[in-house]
């Protein structure tokens, strides 16, 4: 069984006054440590924070940052215990109509990209698919395209294998993006043996950081499988030790096993 973190951590922004990143670092960190995953992949991570992530001891790591694929914008990161899982491929694309080169969907404000990797599991031998991707939060015909984008990549390109499609999607279940997904690309939260998800959403929608009752979730971070089972799904709602929470979205964690072939 594998457990496979979700999470974005929130771009490192004065806007955040005395709960920037410096601040909120250490709580990020403690929560992956908490959740234990053997995978994690995160969302808005601006290189100073990807820099710091990088610094986990028994991680390696994919991703680029979207503006210029080298060293400026956010990045949607993969990173992976190097002693369980060994990396065969990987690579990104930015989605929009020119994915090798930095580039926007039409009438976007911010370039996107989605990673992939291909990552072979020691213990088994066995192959899969991590994508990660942040879909655009203005426009629903750039997430629509996006998600085409990513399965026809994965159709074309990586055939066969089972895949793990997370990240924020910046989408509720009812958007066009959400239906668009590929009939065989299952919801983690609708198909998971068991789920705990207190608060009914990923992010609150107030950017205070501090719990309140009646808060307004949104579910925005998700984990679609291909050819695993789900044996849990959990939103993590943890609180730091300030008060706050360390993100303004929280980590979703599942636990998956490769689905067994069947034969008649």
């Amino acid at each position: 069984m594998m457990r496979l973190t979700t999470y974005n951590i929130r771009y490192d922004t004065p806007v955040d006054g005395d709960w920037r990143w410096a601040q909120r670092k250490p709580y990020v960190f403690e929560n992956l440590r908490r959740l234990n995953p053997d995978i994690f992949c995160v969302e808005e991570a601006l290189p100073n924070q990807y820099q710091d992530l990088n610094k986990l001891i028994g991680f390696a790591h994919v991703g680029v940052p979207r503006d210029n694929g080298v060293d400026a914008g956010e990045a949607a990161a993969i990173y992976y215990d190097r002693t369980k899982f060994s990396l065969a491929e990987a690579g990104h694309q930015w989605l929009s109509p020119t994915p090798d080169e930095p580039s926007f969907y039409p009438g976007t404000g911010n370039r996107r990209v989605f990673q992939w990797a291909k990552l072979v599991e020691k213990a088994s031998g066995r192959a899969f698919v991590a994508v990660t991707a942040h879909l655009d939060d203005g426009s629903a015909d750039a997430r629509v395209a996006g998600v085409r984008q990513i399965a026809a990549f994965l159709a074309a390109q990586q055939p066969g294998l089972p895949v793990f499609v997370c990240g924020d999607f910046n989408m509720a279940p009812d958007d066009p993006a959400y239906v668009a997904m590929p009939e065989d690309f299952e919801d983690s939260l609708k198909v998971a043996a068991t789920v705990a998800d207190p608060l009914s959403g990923t992010w609150m929608d107030d950017y205070s950081y501090v719990p309140h009752e009646n808060p307004v979730m949104q579910r925005l971070d998700y984990v679609f499988v291909r050819d695993f089972d789900v044996v849990s799904y959990a939103v993590d709602t943890t609180v730091s030790e300030t008060g706050k929470y360390a993100s303004d979205h929280f980590p979703v964690t599942v636990e998956l096993n490769f689905r067994e072939e069947k034969h008649d």
